[in-house]
């Protein structure tokens, strides 16, 4: 039986260090300016979440920044994106603040700085800017400690699902049933959009120049 021997980043200490020396140092500098869009019940659980991280309580932080998260997010996908409040996005970007630097206190290995990183991404792309642009800090402080080589070696590649068939030139003699696959087909104006069920397979190409944004649900 094979044992997950992964090694903690070298230099763990120092990282948390350069991610608490980021943050104000107590839990009233960490609050934010909210209006009266956000709930006062949002607004409470914005500073508990502050205060659990401010007194050291990690994992009890990390389960508040999740919830701060799935209430945001709900907003944030709810109705145009034009009529999201900003500060709706702000409260997306303190949860994943606080999660990405929780998710660094320990153990500290590749594996939790690297999804600390997709933590950081996700609340640059659907957050909005907060504590003086704190998320691309620490976002680059990450990227950083990911890139100084003081870590182990990767380990196996986990890919995601994808299609082996060249759809618009099949092998049929690899892929034979490939034939009777039965498919439905359309085109795609400039602001629709396509829901595709789960497990279905998709093949998508570009007429002209395009832009494209996927949303993995849950």
């Amino acid at each position: 039986m094979a044992e997950d021997t992964q090694e903690p980043l070298a230099g763990a200490g120092a990282l948390r260090e350069a991610l608490r020396a980021l943050l104000p140092p107590t839990k009233e500098e960490l609050a934010l300016e909210l209006g009266e869009n956000v709930e006062r019940s949002v607004v409470q659980l914005l500073q508990e979440a502050a205060e659990l991280f401010c007194g050291g309580r990690r994992s009890e932080c990390l389960q508040a920044s999740e919830a701060i998260l799935d209430y945001s997010w709900e907003r944030l996908n709810t109705g145009p994106w034009r009529d999201v409040h900003k500060d709706w996005r702000r409260v997306y970007a303190f949860g994943c603040l606080l999660k990405a630097v929780c998710l660094c206190q320990e153990p500290g290995d590749t594996t939790a700085v690297a999804a600390a990183l997709k933590v950081c991404d996700m609340g640059l792309l659907m957050g909005a800017a907060i504590l003086g642009d704190i998320l691309i800090k620490v976002a680059a402080i990450l990227q950083a400690h990911l890139r100084s080589g003081k870590r182990p070696g990767p380990g196996p590649a986990q890919e995601p699902p994808s299609m082996k068939v060249d759809v618009e030139n099949p092998d049929l003699d690899k892929f034979p049933r490939f034939a009777e696959a039965p498919s439905l087909s359309c085109i795609l104006s400039p602001g629709e959009i396509l829901f595709i069920p789960l497990q279905y397979w998709h093949y998508v190409r570009a007429l002209d120049l395009s832009f494209s944004v996927s949303f993995w649900w849950s």
